[in-house]
């Protein structure tokens, strides 16, 4: 039988939370187009493209962006629609938001969304109001993820200083893989995959240019002695652990990718449906141009995904 290819990194609005952005005065900051909501189009889409299953989160602005109580409404609201919406096609996986503005609040609405929605993870960004996500103030989430066996899409938001890259459009083109980078390598760094080394944490973009950089990772880590206090093994060895979205559709990434990686650590991505970097077939296409042994593209375009989310 064949198996189903499963595309794990898209994005999907529920239209409940844009208007409840909207009354509680928070700007949205985008125009969506009608396949960032269940439309035809976006059924159409993944048939032409092959596509079986989708794995379904929120993009920016997320959930986070405004008050503790807002949060956790928000939070509430994207989840239980999500919910609502695999259970009636379940050609779609949710991945749960969560207020991360309170970690305890967050542990609480994780294992609500896992346990009694069944929503199959959940989906963080880079920065939660200037906090980096390797502090130890969001460890009790990561904790609950690694006792729910769930894992957990880290997805960039602009970063602060995003100035520099809005004079020449470079946000999504260097800002978010940049973001991605920096928040992976200071996991690894932080510790925290020494203390939970089963917690499945998934990059999107490719691990941004963690595939480039990290020779240059392990030789800080082994030069500068002020970050070896809380690993003594090379930081290479924690995000090897790490999953990556193979949301790039460049072939000397993607080879560069699974050749440290390997493919069992590979799954597919499009970032469907924004423009120019969420293409479904294109994201088929190019992984399947790596002219891989048939069972490295099997995990690729689905067995990992299936192991990940435990969906079948």
């Amino acid at each position: 039988m064949k198996n189903h290819i499963i595309d794990c990194h898209t994005h999907l609005f529920p239209k409940e939370y844009v208007k409840e952005l909207d009354r509680l005065n928070i700007p949205f900051g985008q125009t969506l187009s009608e396949r960032f909501t269940l439309t035809p189009e976006r059924i159409t889409d993944m048939e032409k493209a092959g596509i079986d299953r989708q794995v379904i989160s929120i993009a920016v602005p997320g959930v986070n962006m405004s008050t503790l109580k807002n949060a956790v409404r928000l939070s509430k609201l994207v989840n239980d629609e999500t919910a609502k919406l695999t259970h009636q096609d379940d050609r779609f996986i949710g991945l749960a938001s969560l207020p991360l503005l309170s970690p305890m609040e967050a542990v609480d609405e994780l294992r609500r969304a896992v346990e009694e929605l069944g929503l199959k993870g959940a989906s963080i960004f880079t920065d939660v109001s200037g906090k980096q996500i390797d502090q130890e103030e969001f460890w009790p989430i990561y904790r609950a993820a690694s006792k729910l066996g769930v894992p957990v899409f880290v997805h960039p938001i602009a970063p602060r200083h995003r100035k520099v890259y809005d004079d020449y459009s470079l946000l999504s083109v260097l800002g978010f893989p940049f973001e991605t980078t920096m928040a992976a390598t200071r996991l690894a760094l932080s510790g925290l995959l020494k203390e939970l080394p089963y917690l499945k944490l998934v990059l999107s973009h490719l691990g941004g240019t963690l595939p480039y950089l990290m020779g240059r990772i392990d030789d800080g880590h082994r030069i500068f002695k002020s970050v070896q206090n809380k690993i003594t093994r090379p930081p290479s060895y924690y995000l090897k652990k790490m999953y990556l979205d193979a949301a790039s559709f460049y072939k000397p990434a993607l080879r560069c990718a699974i050749d440290f990686w390997g493919a069992e650590k590979l799954v597919l991505g499009s970032d469907y449906p924004y423009g120019w970097v969420g293409e479904l077939k294109r994201c088929v296409e190019s992984v399947e141009a790596l002219r891989l042994e048939p069972e490295e593209l099997d995990r690729i375009l689905s067995m990992n995904a299936e192991d990940l989310f435990k969906h079948s």
